[in-house]
């Protein structure tokens, strides 16, 4: 009788990230989650554990806004689990004024960007342990956006929602070299989209967080991602849940799904390889200074 398949999902104790981790608990897999706050994590795990019915669920405390805290998780996960047969990448960053983290990034690039790519490759012993491992970034603000090579740091400007979803939009290309890279390893990478939900991390945006004019739109915003029990999380965690148990990815790398779990076409500066070069070069100048 073969092991269950072992995945480790980011951010799992909350909002999208939880409902992905239930729903991937019940297929009878072990479930290894991170969160930055033990006493939340382990409330969140109990959770877990009681309404799955699945009690092979278990909480890796860590945080990725660093370079050292992206290292010292890995070195933790990979204590607890010698084979990783699904890496989800689900922990995101939305912030309500520009913050720069400990390594000098800006924070949406190093939370959304670099933390996804330098934990994936910290993991790699585990994952090409597995055999045929995947790796499954999640996205989100909306539809694949345009990548401006020369904004990637909220240079002109930060802008909130905006900010956030151009660093998706950069996750979204990093995938696709992070695609290339790994192949030859056995590791595919595919990238998924949720869709809209109201979690802790959409309800705590503030009038801040939206440029302009947008701001004349904060109520309908508030109204929008009004709590509403995990219901919206649970339809949003559909796509993550089904890139991490179909076999319809096996074998499958470097694509992008949507909500409804149908396969698209990012946009074309995400396949531009100076604007991946532009990417790759931000990481590996930040790694090389603060590794």
């Amino acid at each position: 009788m073969s092991s269950p398949r072992i995945v480790v999902i980011t951010g799992g104790t909350g909002g999208i990230g939880f409902q992905s981790a239930l729903g991937i608990a019940k297929t009878g897999a072990r479930v290894l989650v991170t969160g930055r706050n033990r006493e939340r994590g382990e409330e969140a795990v109990q959770r877990l554990v009681d309404e799955s019915g699945n009690d092979a669920i278990e909480l890796v405390v860590g945080d990725l806004s660093s370079i050292a805290g992206v290292d010292t998780l890995a070195d933790e996960l990979l204590g607890r689990a010698e084979r990783i047969d699904v890496l989800v990448n689900n922990a995101g960053y939305l912030g309500n004024a520009l913050h720069t983290s400990a390594d000098g990034l800006e924070m949406h690039f190093a939370v959304n960007v670099l933390a996804p790519r330098r934990l994936t490759r910290a993991l790699l012993p585990a994952l090409t342990a597995a055999g045929a491992a995947r790796v499954l970034n999640v996205t989100g603000g909306d539809k694949p956006a345009a990548i401006d090579v020369d904004n990637l740091q909220a240079e002109k400007g930060f802008k909130g929602l905006m900010t956030y979803q151009h660093s998706k939009s950069a996750l979204e290309s990093m995938s696709m070299t992070l695609s290339e890279a790994l192949e030859p390893e056995g590791v595919t990478v595919n990238v998924v989209f949720p869709g809209r939900a109201s979690t802790a991390m959409t309800g705590s945006m503030s009038l801040g967080a939206l440029p302009g004019v947008m701001k004349l739109m904060y109520p309908l915003f508030r109204l929008m991602f009004a709590d509403d029990g995990g219901k919206s999380a649970a339809r949003a965690a559909r796509s993550t849940i089904w890139g991490a148990t179909t076999p319809e990815l096996d074998g499958v790398t470097g694509r992008y799904f949507d909500t409804d779990m149908k396969e698209q076409k990012l946009h074309p500066t995400a396949y531009d390889p100076v604007v991946q070069s532009a990417i790759i070069h931000v990481i590996e100048a930040t790694e090389t200074t603060h590794a």
